[in-house]
């Protein structure tokens, strides 16, 4: 409840930063103009992970903004709810409910934080206020922002609906699907207590060390592919499934595996053995 209260809050400050920039004031492009409300969700949220001393105020972030960045565009662009319209609101939905239950069924309460942002603050206290604020809130935020980008596009479009929009579409699901059974096999795996201080090296685990985080990534990756099928002109919308995959291939998981490696240094070898990111036949020693 006092998640939901602080979202509350940062919400309401978003909506009205976004109507004085889009409506009353300077009459700024929708896309700015959400931009900016956005940033100003995350200060709030930020704020707040301050006063309780706990970033982790912003983890569902993630999951959750989107679909109100989502809602808002869908009644700016007077959407009529096309199969393509239907299509990229169904993705979204399903991905954002998927991930937020993820985190909800987690959430140990304000006591708890990510282990990274614990980690990040013993080992940079001088600069913890900048990783907090730059880092932890503002860089995930603007990532997923341009993520984003190709939904807007898509929705309202003129364009028809074509087998590459129906591909991508697939691989959004596919990818929710994947990440929900990576999940659900490592939470059984941890719930064995003769695995503490093991790696799982079972199910989707054994073909990829990051089954989840490819599951994230590819279905970054199918928005775009619908909003390809509907208005190919716009490619450059490209960058954000590419920003996102480097997010997890040059930060996520290299701070993953160190963490790992720290307390089992058998997972050297199941690294060397086992694809990174997407799924594929393990290498023989």
């Amino acid at each position: 409840m006092l998640i939901l209260a602080i979202y509350a809050v940062a919400l309401f400050a978003g909506l009205f930063v976004f109507n004085f920039l889009f409506n009353f004031h300077y009459n700024m492009h929708v896309l700015l103009s959400t931009f900016i409300a956005d940033i100003t969700v995350t200060l709030v949220v930020w704020g707040f992970g301050i006063l309780f001393g706990n970033s982790s105020v912003y983890d569902p972030y993630w999951s959750v903004v989107p679909i109100i960045i989502l809602l808002c565009w869908i009644i700016i662009k007077g959407v009529s709810f096309s199969i393509i319209d239907i299509l990229f609101l169904a993705a979204i939905i399903v991905w954002a409910v998927r991930l937020t239950l993820n985190w909800a069924t987690r959430w140990k309460g304000l006591h708890h934080q990510d282990w990274r942002y614990i980690m990040l603050k013993k080992k940079f206290p001088r600069l913890w206020f900048f990783i907090n604020l730059a880092g932890i809130n503002l860089m995930p935020t603007a990532i997923v922002f341009i993520a984003l980008t190709p939904v807007y596009f898509g929705i309202g479009s003129e364009g028809q609906i074509s087998s590459l929009t129906v591909i991508g579409f697939a691989i959004c699901v596919s990818a929710v699907l994947i990440q929900s059974i990576a999940d659900r096999q490592m939470d059984l795996f941890r719930k064995n207590k003769s695995n503490k201080n093991q790696y799982i090296d079972k199910g989707l685990w054994r073909y990829s060390r990051h089954p989840n985080y490819f599951g994230e990534v590819s279905f970054w990756w199918g928005i775009w592919l619908m909003q390809m099928g509907v208005i190919p002109q716009i490619w450059l919308t490209v960058i954000g499934p590419i920003v996102m995959t480097f997010l997890f291939m040059f930060i996520s998981i290299p701070m993953m595996e160190k963490h790992i490696l720290a307390s089992r240094p058998a997972y050297k070898g199941y690294k060397k053995q086992v694809s990174m990111l997407i799924p594929w036949f393990r290498i023989k020693q």
